[in-house]
C-alpha cells in the first residue's frame, strides 16, 4: 500500500506539473500570435501608398510658337571624338520669362522661365534657355543620331501647336545605323517626368510627352504611363489617355521609381520604334528640401 500510494502521488503531480506547462506555452503562443499580427498590420500601413495618376488639360495656347534646328543638318556627318553642338532658333516664343497660368505656381517651375527641350535619342531633354546660340549636348557615339526640339513653358509642359517640333537626323563620324526616328512612322517622345523631385515639387507631378506623324482616339492610337518602385515589377499607377495632354501624379513618397511611357495601338499592342517604349528613372523626396530642376 505505501509503496502504490507514492506511485501514484508521484504520477499525479508530474500531469500537474505538465498542465502547467502546456498552459503556460499556450498563453505565451497566444501572446507571440498577437505581436506578429499586430507588426504585420504596421508595416503594412507603413508601406501602403495611393498613388493616382488625373489626366489634366492643356495650358492655354502660345500661338505660333516654334522651335527648329538651324544646326546641324539633315544628314550631316559631325565629327567624331567631341561634344555635338546644336542650334536653336525660336519664333513668336520668349524664353526665360515665367509663363503666366495658375499650373506654375502647383508644380515644379523652373525660375530660368521658359526654354525649349533638346531630346537626343530618346534621353532625358537637355533644357536650353538661349536659342539662337550654340548648344553643348554632349559628346555622341558614331553612327545614327535623332535630336528633337520643341518650345517648353516654365513648369516645363511642351508647347503642343502644329509646327511647334522640329527634329534632325545627323551622323557623328560615320553613315551607319538607322535613325531612332522615322519622318514616315507614328512615334512618341518622352519629355517629363525626369530626375529628382523633393519638397512641395513632390506632390504633384506632371507627365508630358510629345506625339510625331500620330494622333490619339478612343478607337485608334493611346499613350500609355506606367509608375513602379525600381526594382520591383509591381504597377502602383498607370493611365491611358486618347487626347494629347498632360496628366498628374500624386501620392508617390520617398524613393526611386520607373516611369514609362508607350504608344499603344488600337489592339493595345505597343507600335514598333526605338521611341515609342521609354524608361525613365526618378527620384522622389517630399520631405526633403525643394530644389531647382532644369
Amino acid at each position: 500500500m505505501r509503496t502504490t500510494f507514492r506511485t501514484t502521488s508521484f504520477s499525479w503531480m508530474l500531469a500537474m506539473t505538465l498542465l502547467v506547462t502546456l498552459v503556460a506555452a499556450g498563453c505565451d503562443a497566444d501572446t507571440d500570435d498577437t505581436d506578429i499580427g499586430t507588426n504585420e498590420a504596421d508595416m503594412s500601413a507603413d508601406t501602403s501608398m495611393s498613388v493616382t495618376i488625373e489626366q489634366g488639360e492643356r495650358s492655354p495656347e502660345i500661338a505660333g510658337a516654334t522651335a527648329t534646328f538651324a544646326a546641324p543638318e539633315s544628314g550631316e556627318v559631325l565629327d567624331a571624338g567631341s561634344d555635338v553642338m546644336v542650334t536653336v532658333n525660336v519664333e513668336s516664343f520668349e524664353t526665360q520669362v515665367q509663363t503666366d497660368t495658375p499650373r506654375s505656381d502647383s508644380i515644379a517651375n523652373s525660375s530660368k522661365g521658359q526654354h525649349v527641350h533638346i531630346i537626343v535619342d530618346g534621353g532625358p531633354y537637355h533644357a536650353n534657355y538661349e536659342p539662337g546660340t550654340p548648344f553643348n549636348i554632349g559628346m555622341l557615339e558614331d553612327g545614327a543620331h535623332t535630336a528633337v526640339v520643341f518650345p517648353s513653358r516654365s513648369y516645363h509642359e511642351s508647347v503642343k501647336n502644329e509646327g511647334a517640333m522640329d527634329f534632325v537626323n545627323f551622323y557623328v563620324g560615320e553613315e551607319a545605323g538607322d535613325f531612332p526616328l522615322n519622318p514616315e512612322e507614328p512615334t512618341i517622345i518622352y519629355s517629363r517626368p525626369k530626375g529628382s523631385y523633393t519638397g512641395a515639387g513632390a506632390e504633384r507631378i506632371m507627365l508630358d510627352f510629345y506625339l510625331h506623324n500620330v494622333e490619339l482616339s478612343a478607337d485608334g492610337y493611346s499613350a500609355r504611363y506606367q509608375i513602379r518602385e525600381k526594382g520591383s515589377d509591381e504597377v502602383i499607377a498607370s493611365t491611358t489617355l486618347t487626347e494629347w495632354v498632360p496628366s498628374f501624379v500624386e501620392g508617390l513618397q520617398k524613393g526611386t521609381y520607373i516611369v514609362r511611357l508607350e504608344l499603344l495601338d488600337a489592339d493595345g499592342n505597343v507600335v514598333p520604334g526605338p521611341l515609342n517604349t521609354t524608361d525613365r528613372e526618378i527620384m522622389v523626396d517630399p520631405e526633403a528640401q525643394e530644389e531647382e530642376e532644369a
